[in-house]
């Protein structure tokens, strides 16, 4: 596929539907096993998601701030451009 093309399907409301049944069914298969699905919330750079009560007692789950490299943050400085 041209990168053209590529890029207008990535851009496009099938893409989206496509993309978030994917994250669904991935979400679902792990909550099947007994996992609680945790992610990266990357207006607030901390992570959500299930943590069990001896990692909430030092705070572990709410991690440092991680870099978001895809918005051009410096993973030394933690700066934008």
């Amino acid at each position: 596929m041209p990168a053209d093309k590529l890029g207008s399907y990535m851009q496009s409301l099938e893409f989206l539907k496509r993309a978030n049944a994917a994250v669904f069914e991935a979400v679902r298969k792990l909550e099947a096993k007994g996992i609680q699905p945790a992610y990266l919330d990357r207006k607030t750079g901390r992570i959500v998601g299930h943590c069990d009560d001896a990692a909430r007692a030092n705070d572990s789950c709410e991690g440092r701030r991680v870099p978001d490299l895809l918005s051009g943050e410096d993973p030394i400085q933690g700066a934008g451009k």
